[in-house]
């Protein structure tokens, strides 16, 4: 959605509501492309406060589909969240870029509503997503959530038999002692 400030722009302290779908699809994190599963309207009020500075209020509804971080499986993660930003409309496209504020989603006199909402997507997810607290992976090429049940119990590894032995002699001979 791309939204014309001109129309805002042109008169100090007037408020401007908007709201419409996003164009975008997927959401590209952690070099996974997660699609988004389900997107309420975007919605995103600019408010003129004078002298060319914009304040914007953007509103989103999403749920991405999200790989685990340890087994790869999917999750679904709904995020909402209201993001406040600022725009000082007087800096040149430069200026901005040097500042890194608004540079991603405003060129000219054009918000470009998915670009916001691509930056603020990743602000908004969560450091880790796991698609149970005690899910422990894969190891030796197996997801340990399917098997046993979901226990993440795994046959012994034959590599270890040997220090397996060593143990089991030792445990056997205290018990010989006692």
């Amino acid at each position: 959605m791309q939204i014309h400030l001109s129309e805002v722009l042109s008169q100090p302290g007037q408020t401007k509501d908007y709201a419409g779908p996003l164009a975008i699809t997927h959401f590209v994190y952690g070099g996974a492309s997660c699609p988004l599963q389900a997107v309420e309207p975007v919605r995103v009020r600019i408010y003129h406060k004078g002298n060319k500075k914009l304040e914007i209020t953007l509103q989103v509804h999403v749920t991405l589909q999200v790989p685990c971080d340890r087994c790869l499986r999917d999750v679904s993660v709904p995020l909402a969240f209201i993001s406040e930003l600022k725009a000082d409309m007087n800096q040149t496209d430069e200026e901005r870029i040097r500042d890194l504020e608004e540079a991603a989603f405003i060129e000219g006199y054009t918000l470009d509503v998915d670009k916001l909402v691509e930056g603020e997507l990743f602000l908004h997810m969560p450091m880790k997503v796991l698609c149970r607290s005690d899910c422990e992976g894969i190891r030796e090429g197996q997801d340990t959530a399917s098997e046993s049940g979901g226990r993440g119990e795994t046959g012994l590894d034959p590599r270890m038999a040997a220090i397996r032995d060593i143990f089991r002699k030792a445990n056997q001979e205290e018990d010989k002692e006692v």
